[in-house]
């Protein structure tokens, strides 16, 4: 209901700035929301600013947070976040940047997916005789991930005369991979319109 009544909002906005006079500048942005001011229609830095804070804030809240931190339970990221959108988006920087806000605040433990391969590499190369067998590593160490948190980002765009309005979807998700239980989830909304000159 939530996202209907800010896309009628958006879509009602649209037909006003279209309707309006030949005065305006070459270019023009209007915000839909001032408490989600960004310039443009297309994904921006102030958007990944914006998700990447009110995840970290969100997910920090639920009641399972804290016993999950005590328990040493590791996380890991899904290997990409689903991207429905127009746009090419680097979804992995969403998920990176989030990871990088819960481990430097709150201490919680990620598994590094990317480094995985290398890592089994080393393991299998210090087996060999070219190592001396009192340093190597012990094979067999590396944690488990017990939590994947893994994310959908889609948009909705609508042109009407001289503008256009955006509106993206962000969904994340904490899911336990043991019994495949959804722990957290949560959404936000970014909206915002572009008018152009009809001389342009």
């Amino acid at each position: 209901m939530k996202r209907l009544l800010i896309f009628v909002i958006l879509a009602a906005a649209l037909f006003a700035v279209s309707c309006g006079g030949s005065g305006t500048p070459a270019t023009q942005t209007v915000a839909v929301n001032p408490n989600q001011m960004v310039y443009g229609s297309e994904w921006s830095p102030a958007d990944l600013n914006r998700i990447g804070d009110k995840m970290v804030k969100s997910v920090s809240k639920a009641r399972w947070f804290n016993k999950a931190i005590d328990a040493n339970l590791r996380w890991i990221l899904a290997s990409e976040m689903a991207n429905d959108t127009d746009e090419h988006i680097n979804t992995r920087v969403i998920m990176e940047k989030i990871r990088t806000a819960l481990i430097n605040k709150f201490e919680v433990r990620f598994v590094d997916d990317q480094a995985l391969k290398d890592i089994l590499k080393q393991q299998n190369l210090q087996q060999s005789a070219l190592f001396n067998q009192a340093t190597v590593v012990k094979v067999g160490k590396i944690s488990g991930a017990r939590l994947i948190l893994r994310g959908r980002i889609s948009n909705m765009r609508n042109r009407t005369g001289l503008a256009e309005g955006n509106m993206f979807q962000i969904t994340l998700q904490v899911v336990d991979i043991e019994s495949g239980d959804i722990r957290w989830t949560d959404e936000d909304q970014i909206a915002r319109m572009t008018t152009r000159s009809r001389y342009r």
